[in-house]
């Protein structure tokens, strides 16, 4: 079998070429994920708006509160999608959710995951070797929940 980088970009349908499987050989764009520390008031007053003749009413935003950068990145795959893993061992008896391609502090990430899926500390450790983050259990579909909401 071929390897995933000599593979052919297009697939031939009937003597046909469809669309390319990949779009790009240069990776996206690395993007900082950042969170708000502090909630933004609600302010009761209607914002000032200025009118013209011919141009609709134009709203500036109000400043979104300052945002900190977060200690940690989760990268995604070629595929765009984030590397949560299940897997059985043990003949199936010890069932676990591996997070891969972790970055940064990782015990921060650590403490995140436990405290949001509500863990025992137990439940939960870093692989600082090949950094994976190990949870027992099958729990994929919260840690993905988990980490669409932080941004990843």
């Amino acid at each position: 079998m071929l390897s995933r980088y000599l593979r052919p970009l297009t697939v031939r349908v009937a003597g046909i070429a469809a669309a390319p499987i990949r779009t790009s050989t240069f990776p996206s764009p690395f993007y900082i994920r950042t969170i708000a520390t502090t909630p933004v008031p609600a302010s009761s007053e209607p914002l000032p708006s200025t009118t013209t003749p011919n141009v609709a009413a134009t709203i500036e935003p109000e400043p979104i509160a300052a945002a900190t950068q977060l200690p940690y990145f989760v990268g995604r795959n070629n595929l765009d999608n984030l590397s949560v893993y299940q897997s059985r061992k043990r003949g199936g008896n010890l069932k676990l959710t591996t997070v891969k391609r972790g970055e940064g502090n990782l015990q921060a990430l650590k403490r995140d995951i436990r405290d949001a899926l509500q863990l025992e500390d137990k439940e939960i450790s870093v692989n600082n070797v090949t950094k994976h983050i190990v949870i027992k259990g099958h729990q994929r579909d919260p840690v993905v929940h988990f980490l669409l909401t932080m941004g990843f």
